[in-house]
């Protein structure tokens, strides 16, 4: 209860001669004691207590005057009422009394269980930044031209660091990136301590004769790099390039042709065969098998009798014959013959 509702039931005390018992006045006194060493519930119950203060008050009034022509069974009726209002006082202090244990009883319950998720996390989070979750070792996936060392040491992936804060993921990622033989990169942690590189290789298709050097490229154009020594790859001969930038597709003069030469080498890679030399210079390609064994046609009809597997089983009979000097002609209509002469 408030000081408010202990000054009204004083005066209340006094206007109308009510004997309201000072046990219940002393306990009003003790709770306005208690209320003032709590400012912070003080101030929220104010609002509540203030209804019930003008509650009591109202109703002391109403109860307590006397009537003007009031006999001795008046008398014996206020009396009753001031008992009744002495055991509301008691009934509201012992709610009210109740209800800030309650309230304070939740603080220490919310504050107990703030202590607790707060150790746990700090215990989890120290847990984690442990050497147990330490890089000691790494696996490399999908990877063909380079080696695993290789790849390692292009991401800057280094052993001994946090597996799960400072593995620097993304910088792993962007240090392969930068080469163009990785179409995807995907880098993943596998705990407690192993850092997974998994790659997807652009595949060297072919090799373009450039001057003293060669220009690599995979099956789409895109320049993988630039050799001066022979890559053991299918050469292309005869095309004239015009722009060439390492990671980016290759440009040349003739691109009708160099289209139509790279779906046949797909073909090609596809159906078990290899061109070493392919001469893109005339309407007319030549694929040499070997030096002194090649096939004359177009690149789409050349593509046709690879992908019905026609121009392997003719290559296969004549290797089975012991023959590898020649030239195989391919034409429209399932045309094919054979000459040992080096047709020019």
């Amino acid at each position: 209860m408030k000081k408010g509702l202990l000054g009204k039931l004083k005066a209340f005390k006094g206007k109308k001669s009510v004997d309201v018992s000072e046990d219940a006045l002393e306990m009003l006194e003790e709770e306005n004691k208690e209320d003032g060493s709590i400012d912070a519930e003080a101030q929220v119950e104010n609002s509540d207590e203030a209804e019930a203060e003008a509650e009591v008050s109202e109703n002391a009034k109403a109860e307590a005057e006397p009537s003007e022509n009031a006999s001795d069974n008046g008398e014996k009726k206020q009396i009753t009422t001031e008992e009744e209002l002495d055991e509301e006082i008691y009934r509201r202090i012992a709610l009210k009394h109740v209800e800030r244990q309650r309230r304070r009883h939740r603080k220490k319950h919310y504050f107990l269980r703030f202590v607790v998720l707060l150790c746990i996390g700090t215990g989890v989070f120290l847990f984690l930044k442990s050497n147990y979750f330490n890089i000691k070792s790494f696996s490399v996936e999908g990877n063909s031209y380079y080696t695993d060392a290789e790849i390692i040491s292009m991401a800057k992936a280094k052993k001994g660091v946090n597996l799960i804060f400072d593995a620097g993921l993304s910088d792993i990622k962007k240090n392969l990136k930068d080469n163009p033989y990785f179409e995807d990169i995907y880098v993943k942690r596998s705990l407690p301590d192993k850092l997974v590189i998994s790659v997807k290789e652009r595949r060297q298709t072919a090799a373009i004769v450039y001057g003293e050097s060669f220009v690599v490229i995979d099956e789409d154009g895109t320049v993988l790099r630039k050799a001066t020594v022979d890559p053991q790859v299918t050469l292309l001969t005869g095309l004239t390039i015009s722009k060439m930038n390492i990671g980016e597709k290759v440009e040349v003069e003739e691109s009708d042709a160099l289209k139509m030469t790279l779906r046949m080498l797909s073909a090609m890679n596809k159906g078990d065969l290899f061109f070493k030399k392919i001469d893109v210079s005339k309407v007319l390609i030549r694929a040499y098998i070997y030096d002194t064994l090649s096939v004359k046609g177009t690149p789409k009809e050349l593509m046709q009798t690879i992908q019905r597997g026609e121009l392997q089983k003719v290559v296969n009979d004549l290797f089975n014959d012991k023959i590898n000097r020649g030239t195989i002609k391919v034409g429209g209509s399932d045309y094919m013959s054979f000459t040992p002469e080096i047709d020019a």
